[in-house]
């Protein structure tokens, strides 16, 4: 049950909240008209990494797991910066299956070929074992053997979609029912200028001139990364490392 709007929200806060929602607006609409492909993905990331609190650090890359699986690579990672770090090869981050909390892909313009490939490569980000253990689920009790389990945020962001403006949500759901089924694999989109649509809870956000639909999506991944990295174990950093069995020795 969604939390009621409080009623001692002053009205220089609410001016606040709604200025912070035409920002994040405006610099995602500069984004989509100045510049194109990576240089695209590159400006998001930096918008992502601008408006985050410092506690989490975004990079772009790919994740692996203990068993060496490996997600395809993906525009925004978002990783606790207090508690893990991305590898770098060259121009290449790696993280931890253990260390990643969300996920951005982005995509210039959202049809359903484009739909089918993000879902590939969520399905195959859902199938990394973090601790060695299935991904948990969208409700942190689905599993009742008393072992935690690394949740992660998945969404996409597009900057148009090929999909006609009237019923664009229903129409957008449909699509993604077609393509995913039951399967979680896609948590939320943003199409730049039409809304959020959150899979999870089957709810869409049309925009508005204040930015009120790219702000939800804001908040909702912040608090899914704020509430999974609080509740989540420490990388196991050392098994990710194949020691020699002569690299140690007494003394």
């Amino acid at each position: 049950m969604p939390l009621p709007r409080s009623p001692y929200l002053n009205a220089r806060f609410a001016a606040a909240i709604e200025h912070f929602g035409a920002d994040l607006k405006s610099s995602a609409g500069i984004t989509h008209s100045v510049v194109k492909g990576s240089e695209r993905e590159q400006s998001l990331t930096k918008f992502m990494r601008e408006r985050l609190p410092d506690r989490f650090g975004v990079t772009t890359g790919e994740v692996v797991d203990l068993n060496g699986e490996t997600a395809p690579q993906l525009d925004i990672l978002i990783y606790d910066r207090y508690a893990d770090f991305p590898f770098n090869s060259g121009n290449q981050s790696i993280l931890a299956a253990e260390a990643l909390l969300a996920s951005v892909e982005i995509k210039s313009k959202l049809t359903s070929s484009e739909l089918r490939k993000c879902a590939g490569a969520a399905r195959k980000l859902r199938q990394l074992r973090p601790y060695n253990r299935e991904l948990g689920a969208r409700d942190v009790g689905k599993f009742d053997d008393g072992k935690k389990r690394a949740r992660y945020m998945h969404c996409v962001f597009a900057f148009d979609t090929d999909l006609t403006a009237p019923r664009w949500p229903q129409n957008e759901v449909k699509r993604f029912d077609n393509e995913v089924g039951s399967e979680h694999l896609i948590d939320a989109l943003y199409i730049l200028g039409r809304g959020v649509v959150n899979f999870n809870y089957r709810k869409a956000r049309s925009e508005d001139d204040s930015g009120g639909a790219i702000t939800s999506f804001y908040f909702t991944v912040l608090n899914f990364v704020l509430r999974e990295a609080d509740r989540r174990q420490p990388t196991p950093y050392d098994r990710y490392v194949t020691h020699n069995v002569r690299s140690w020795r007494d003394i």
